[in-house]
């Protein structure tokens, strides 16, 4: 998301210093399979892209159809579903679903926009962003606001409350419809996702260049500071050369945090585990076979730490799914893919076996509702 919003907001700016017409379209609801989550985002002209709303089957599509359809009007509605018998250039869905994207002629407010959200997903809290679409006539306004997630207090839309508690509750945007005139999107920031992995020797490269990849924060600690070098980590936002103490203090928790003990020591290990013990951590995994982690329970309790029973139980070792890949690079994989799993309480089944046949009808491709 990082550096989506990072490109997206590069593009903006350029478009607008040149007086270049462009657009900011948003996923804005969504009915059945789709590539992309609600409140995707993508700025565009005829030709260019930076962000996106679907797997790339759209963009270039709504990149020229939005720039037609917002010369005479600043907001326009696309609709796209799947019809794969089309006559025109329209291009269709291939999963079954369908999408409305809602389409705005460019202007420095979207910018300001696109910055809010930047700002918010390096946030260690939720963020909640209402758009607001009524339509009147022949056109639609657009407004947004941002939300103050306790309670889901919105000027523009008193009834947003309930809204927002199942978009908190589910960590999810979601679309309603509240009346013959007004539909709002809840867009759900996730927390920043933390990755935070102790020991820095050459097994650690590679899960933190794929957690850098998923836009994670990612910072890498040791107390050998020949290996806990930013030449060695590249990818890291942090590199922290440090005994342990010094190195857990210097570091930021989130609900979504996630931390490898990948250490080779089990005294080191032990020391971090203890440490982490009081922290929001919501991952704890220590690299090693099962006995291992037995044995690392045991030396935790030799230094005279209490572990909560949420760390006990939850503490993972073995680490990672079983893919069968034993190289570095296959262990990091295996042990990003649990992480996700875990940070959204997925039980990480294969897509394949939680396959719903339901017939889905086709119907149009496009239309535009002004």
């Amino acid at each position: 998301m990082k550096q989506e919003l990072a490109a997206m907001i590069a593009l903006a700016e350029r478009l607008l210093a040149s007086n270049t017409p462009g657009t900011l379209a948003t996923l804005f609801a969504a009915r059945g399979s789709t590539y992309r989550s609600l409140g995707s985002m993508m700025v565009s002209l005829p030709g260019m892209h930076a962000g996106g709303v679907s797997g790339g089957c759209l963009e270039e599509y709504v990149a020229r159809a939005g720039e037609r359809a917002t010369r005479n009007t600043p907001t326009v509605m696309l609709r796209f579903s799947t019809h794969p018998d089309s006559d025109d250039d329209t291009p269709v869905l291939g999963c079954g679903g369908s999408i409305d994207l809602l389409v705005e002629r460019l202007t420095p407010d979207h910018v300001t926009l696109l910055e809010q959200l930047a700002s918010a997903s390096e946030r260690d809290e939720c963020s909640l962003l209402a758009c607001v679409v009524k339509r009147g006539g022949q056109s639609l306004s657009v407004t947004r606001e941002w939300l103050r997630q306790a309670e889901g207090s919105c000027s523009v839309m008193p009834e947003l409350a309930r809204i927002c508690g199942d978009v908190t509750r589910e960590a999810r945007s979601h679309h309603a419809t509240v009346d013959s005139h007004t539909d709002v999107l809840v867009q759900y920031v996730p927390p920043l996702t933390r990755l935070l992995i102790f020991g820095a020797g050459d097994d650690a490269r590679p899960l933190c260049e794929i957690g850098s990849s998923l836009g994670w924060h990612v910072s890498v600690a040791d107390r050998r500071a020949r290996l806990a070098t930013r030449a060695r980590f590249p990818h890291a936002h942090a590199v922290l050369a440090a005994d342990w103490d010094e190195a857990v203090d210097a570091l930021g928790f989130s609900p979504r945090t996630a931390a490898v003990l990948m250490t080779h020591s089990l005294e080191d290990d032990a020391r971090v585990l203890s440490l982490l013990s009081r922290r929001q951590v919501s991952y704890i995994g220590a690299l090693g076979p099962a006995h291992r982690r037995q044995w690392l329970l045991e030396e935790v309790a030799a230094l005279g730490v209490r572990l909560n029973d949420d760390v006990r139980l939850n503490l993972r070792g073995p680490i990672g799914f079983d893919l069968g890949d034993r190289s570095a690079a296959g262990i990091a994989v295996a042990v990003a893919a649990e992480i996700l799993a875990q940070l959204n309480v997925r039980d990480a089944q294969p897509l394949h076996t939680q396959a719903d046949p339901t017939t889905v009808e086709r119907r149009p491709g496009v239309c535009l509702v002004a």
